[in-house]
């Protein structure tokens, strides 16, 4: 019983903010429909073979950006210096960004969002 009291007192120290994102979908480009759900890892975007989302697109770099979780649970989109550069909401991006929910994010002909 004393741990189901602290179970209720978790506030700040949690991991998952709220509101916070839960998965990331492919929502255009040739993986639409692809959900990669979220649980603090670092996700990589390219056409290299052991990206965590492979992109087969003549637009993307081998090593083209990575989504990650900043030390407050604000996930972060990072542009990896790809020839054609990440999109966040239609600016390109120049430093490491954080992402809001449902926020467009193209790399060549893909378009990921991260969602609830």
């Amino acid at each position: 019983r004393a741990q189901q009291g602290r179970r209720g007192q978790q506030g700040g120290g949690g991991r998952q903010r709220r509101n916070a994102p839960s998965k990331l979908v492919v929502t255009e480009g040739t993986l639409t429909g692809t959900t990669v759900a979220l649980q603090g890892q670092t996700i990589t975007l390219g056409r290299a073979h052991d990206s965590t989302i492979v992109l087969d697109d003549d637009y993307a770099s081998s090593r083209h950006a990575r989504i990650y979780p900043d030390r407050d649970g604000q996930w972060i989109v990072e542009d990896l210096g790809s020839t054609n550069g990440t999109y966040l909401d239609r600016s390109r991006l120049t430093t490491p960004t954080p992402i809001s929910l449902g926020a467009p994010i193209r790399i060549g002909k893909t378009v990921i969002e991260l969602r609830k």
